[in-house]
Order: C-alpha cells, then structure tokens, then sequence
C-alpha cells in the first residue's frame, strides 16, 4: 500500500448537523475495476488533531538526518492504511554487548491518520550483525512534534529533534543503563525455571501465541545458539523486526520485550 497517497481532513455531519469530529480520506490510485481516483475514509480525529501527510514525516526524518552529525540510511517503511512508521539507522556504535557483537544507534519517526498516534520520533538502537532493531520506552524519551511543516514554528522542531540526536552520540543515562543491562543478558543462562521467571515475572503482557513462536525458534536445536538472556532477545526481535507483514503491535512489542529482559537483569 502506497503510504505517500494525497489526504485530506473534511468535517463530518450527521442529518446535517455537523460534528466537532473530521474524516481523515486517503486518494486512492485508480485501479482495474475503480478507474477513477476515490476518497476513502481512512480515520477520524478532532477538529484540533495535528494531521501531516506521511510524505511530510518522511521529509522531516531525511531533513532530520542530513543536518545531524551521524551518518543514517533508511532501513524500513511501515503502514498499514492508517499508522506509519519511518525508520532509519545510523553508522554510530554505541557500544559492544558481546564480542563482536555491536549495536549502533537508530530513530523512527511515526504518524497516523485515525489519531492513534501523534506525529514524533524516538531513538532506538539496532544489532549491526543482524540490524535487529530495538525499541525501549524505559531507556529512551519520545518527542511529540507540535507544529505542521508549514508553521513558522517548523525548523524549531526539527532542530530540537537534531539536537537531541548530536547530544545522544556522547550518552545519556538512558542509553548507559540500557547498555549495561544488554551486556548483563549476556551473561544470564536462561534455563527453564528462568525462562518461566521472565515469562510471569517480566513479559507476562506478551500474547501467548507471540511467546509461543518466541520460544518454539529459541528452543530449536538446529539453530544452535548460546541459551542466554542476549540470544532470547534477539530472537524476539529477529522475529518482530523482520516479519513479513508486521503491525503496529509489533513496535510496541519490540518495546515491551527489551525492556522486561532489561528489569530481569536491572
């Protein structure tokens, strides 16, 4: 699905009065049996929703990495019709969680037409030898942006956001924590009685079906992998980040893991 289709805010009415709520429409691209281009409701948000095209988001995180001091290339597009996400890593390591096992800093800028989540960005960090990446909401902020791309307030924003960025390249408390609680998963040998621990304990949020698949691939013989804390974390992420048709759960998923296996070690 083209996420980058022209929309539109048009105010909603009921028997003709109208309502304080808008309908987000995306222009559809003429297709086989719909020859002419069609508006179709893609959500709906309040009068006062900050609504931004996904180009725009796009625009933004490019602007954003071409005027910060790392080095960033887009990984991955995400949208499902009405949630986007626009993700992108960068050539900074932060450190090394194993031997030869390095992680490097990344952001992800968001948006969505039905008001589920509001225009921002977040870092993140991805595995270099896999470029798993790893979302945290315990160890790194979210920033909301507050202004269209058209306000005068625009390049405010974005030069906050580059800010941010340039600060993270020396560290931050967040960023040293998570670190240190990634290296200690390297080191926790996860048997069962663990794996139940962190499993009631840590990642009970996680669907079962999830935890299912999580644990049927981090279990499998044939992968021979070291059964420690580092190895089921990147198993879930390796699953989540490189599905074939993920979801918007599957960012917050991301999230929810690494930060329980980083409170099974903290």
């Amino acid at each position: 699905m083209n996420p980058y289709l022209p929309i539109r805010k048009v105010p909603l009415d009921y028997n003709g009065i109208q309502s304080s709520a808008y309908a987000v429409q995306m222009q559809h691209e003429p297709g086989t049996h719909t020859p002419n281009t069609e508006w179709k409701e893609v959500g709906v948000v309040r009068s006062n929703y900050l609504l931004v095209d996904n180009d725009s988001v796009r625009k933004a995180a490019d602007q954003v990495a071409e005027e910060s001091n790392l080095q960033f290339t887009h990984d991955k597009t995400f949208f499902n019709g009405r949630s986007y996400a626009y993700s992108l890593k960068s050539d900074h390591v932060v450190g090394e969680v194993n031997q030869n096992d390095d992680v490097a800093l990344g952001i992800q800028f968001w948006n969505s037409y039905d008001g589920s989540r509001s225009f921002g960005f977040a870092m993140m960090l991805y595995r270099l030898v896999c470029t798993n990446g790893m979302m945290s909401k315990d160890h790194f902020g979210t920033y909301r942006f507050t202004h269209q791309p058209s306000s005068e307030n625009w390049d405010e924003n974005l030069e906050q956001v580059v800010t941010n960025i340039n600060n993270m390249q020396n560290g931050s408390e967040g960023l040293d924590g998570l670190m240190r609680n990634l290296r200690s998963l390297t080191r926790l040998n996860v048997t069962t009685n663990e794996l139940g621990r962190i499993r009631h304990n840590h990642l009970k949020d996680i669907p079962t079906q999830l935890w299912g698949n999580i644990v049927d691939d981090y279990t499998n013989p044939s992968n021979k992998i070291p059964h420690t804390g580092w190895t089921l974390l990147n198993t879930a992420t390796d699953l989540l980040w490189h599905k074939e048709k993920p979801t918007v759960s599957s960012y917050g998923q991301n999230a929810t893991i690494v930060d329980g296996l980083c409170q099974a070690v903290a």
